[in-house]
């Protein structure tokens, strides 16, 4: 994904301590280790066995997100942010990348699979309401071939 390597670049981050948040299975833990064999990636994921519990004892020079804080109740948003907050550096730089399209999943309760849909704006504001210094704010499109296209955004702030 450009936008997180544009973000590394740009931070010069390449061999820094970086969070993946919603990692998932880990696949762009992997690909970025593969990338920078210099930079410790962890991962965070509460819906993963593997990366479910909050890494420990790690200040992060960094903190990444794709496709995560759509999944978040939004009355759940500021904790989580809170908790990224106590595991990040001072100076610490993240990026979040915000799928602002309706998921094809749904969950257990008829719901959209991301349940917090906002514009690029308003998640804008969202991180500013939580005390986070916004530099930057990037919409785009993105073709998928089983959605078509999604709209995301792209938020690097400070904690």
């Amino acid at each position: 994904m450009p936008q997180l390597l544009n973000f590394i670049h740009q931070h010069e981050l390449q061999t820094k301590t970086v969070l993946d948040f919603g990692c998932g299975k880990g696949g762009t833990i992997r690909w970025l280790q593969g990338l920078y064999p210099n930079m410790m990636v962890k991962g965070w994921d509460i819906g993963t066995d593997q990366y479910r519990r909050r890494p420990r004892n790690t200040q992060f020079d960094a903190i990444y997100s794709i496709d995560c804080f759509e999944h978040i109740e939004r009355e759940d948003l500021p904790d989580a942010v809170e908790n990224l907050r106590r595991i990040s550096a001072p100076g610490a730089a993240w990026c979040h990348i915000i799928d602002m399209t309706p998921a094809k999943k749904r969950l257990p309760d008829g719901r959209n699979a991301h349940v917090t849909l906002m514009s690029a704006t308003e998640w804008q504001a969202q991180f500013e309401a939580w005390h986070c210094a916004v530099m930057q704010l990037q919409v785009f499109d993105q073709p998928d071939p089983n959605f078509g296209v999604r709209s995301r955004c792209v938020i690097h702030c400070r904690p």
